[in-house]
């Protein structure tokens, strides 16, 4: 389809007198994607983004625009070719397996939520391109190019699941050591992201003030509030001489990177306490587990399949992110309004935080039906019924 595109562009220039052949070979010099990524990275995304973004934008150079639109000349590229790449990134035509050199790092996935954060990378390098001089002003190929929807997930833990997640972190701590454990804790009593905890070094947590005081965030400086179970985790966690990180990791005087192994262990063996917990299926869960070691998930779900008993995801589908999510459904059933709850995660926008609305409203739907009880049953004549009002959770 392209290259019938080009063979059409071709021949309508041969017909208006050009000489293609010619223009292609004075165009040899002219820059290229990959030369715009390069300037992007080292004009743009060094001095005006934060050092977690400027690697996001690296890697889905990398990973995606260098693949599929490297090679192409910076004026050449049209709506048409931006089209495409959002499809063939969305269709996973980039996407790579896990290999054993990444160490367990996140295999390279497309979808739409990754052509998407193409597409908006793309369209500020071709914004930069026309401002340097690279391509006529007004043309950036991205415009009128639309985005695919994303729904916004919605994974919160309930009281059951941390119960299972708590006793899971127990048993961890003799396989795993402190720090990993640690650092799940302190990430679901905090609401703090990731990144925030895993970088965060001793000399910016304050247990006087029970806060954190982190100088740089996602949204700038930033203070962390912290409850008693979490100061009750700081304080029980060593201190490395040498190493002024938190949440240690195995290199001497670094912080732990990769939370994404051990976190997938841990939710697995959540999952397994989830389903011995269930009356249905303990009795399969007990008999696919060997006497010295642990049973197979696949296994279970397998046999579970066989006899046509259904069996939930327990907290497989849960990422650490979710871990934040949950924090603030928390507070949000619990009667913290949405500004609070915006302001304890950081969040400077409010429309940010209204993806608790809806959880906000329980406690006043809770409120609402034991006043229409109350005043249904002084209707009924029944003066003297007491309807017992919800009280707010600390």
């Amino acid at each position: 389809e392209k290259a019938r595109e080009r063979a059409e562009k071709i021949l309508g220039q041969v017909a208006d007198g050009k000489d293609p052949v010619k223009e292609r070979a004075d165009a040899k010099d002219q820059p290229t994607i990959a030369d715009l990524c390069a300037r992007y990275l080292e004009e743009y995304a060094k001095e005006h983004k934060k050092k977690s973004s400027a690697a996001t934008d690296t890697s889905n150079i990398n990973n995606h625009v260098l693949p599929l639109l490297g090679g192409e000349f910076i004026v050449d590229v049209t709506r048409a070719d931006i089209d495409r790449f959002k499809r063939s990134v969305k269709d996973g035509k980039t996407a790579k397996e896990r290999g054993p050199e990444r160490r367990g790092g996140a295999a390279v996935q497309g979808g739409a939520g990754v052509a998407n954060r193409c597409l908006a990378l793309l369209s500020k390098m071709f914004n930069l391109a026309e401002r340097w001089g690279w391509r006529p002003d007004g043309t950036n190929p991205v415009r009128h190019v639309d985005k695919y929807p994303e729904g916004k997930r919605e994974r919160y833990l309930s009281e059951v699941e941390i119960a299972a997640l708590a006793d899971t972190l127990k048993d961890a701590e003799k396989t795993d050591g402190p720090f990993i454990v640690a650092a799940v804790r302190l990430l679901l009593f905090t609401g703090a992201r990731r990144g925030e905890i895993l970088s965060l070094e001793w000399e910016f947590v304050d247990l006087d003030r029970a806060r954190l005081t982190l100088p740089d965030s996602k949204t700038g400086k930033k203070v962390v509030y912290l409850s008693a179970p979490a100061l009750d985790v700081l304080a029980s966690l060593p201190r490395n001489e040498g190493n002024p990180f938190v949440i240690c990791g195995h290199i001497e005087g670094a912080a732990l990177v990769n939370l994404q192994k051990p976190w997938a262990r841990i939710r697995e063996k959540a999952t397994l306490k989830l389903w011995a917990a269930d009356a249905r299926l303990a009795p399969l869960v007990a008999e696919l587990t060997p006497k010295d070691g642990e049973p197979s998930l696949a296994d279970i779900e397998a046999e579970a399949k066989k006899q046509k008993l259904s069996i939930s995801k327990g907290i497989m589908d849960v990422r650490i992110h979710d871990l934040r999510h949950s924090y603030a459904s928390i507070g949000a059933s619990g009667g913290l309004s949405l500004p609070m709850i915006g302001k304890l995660l950081g969040h400077t926008q409010a429309a940010t935080t209204a993806r608790y609305a809806h959880l906000a409203d329980d406690p006043l739907k809770a409120a609402n039906e034991a006043i229409g009880q109350q005043i249904a049953a002084a209707m009924r004549g029944e003066a003297g019924e007491v309807v017992e009002m919800p009280k707010r959770k600390a």
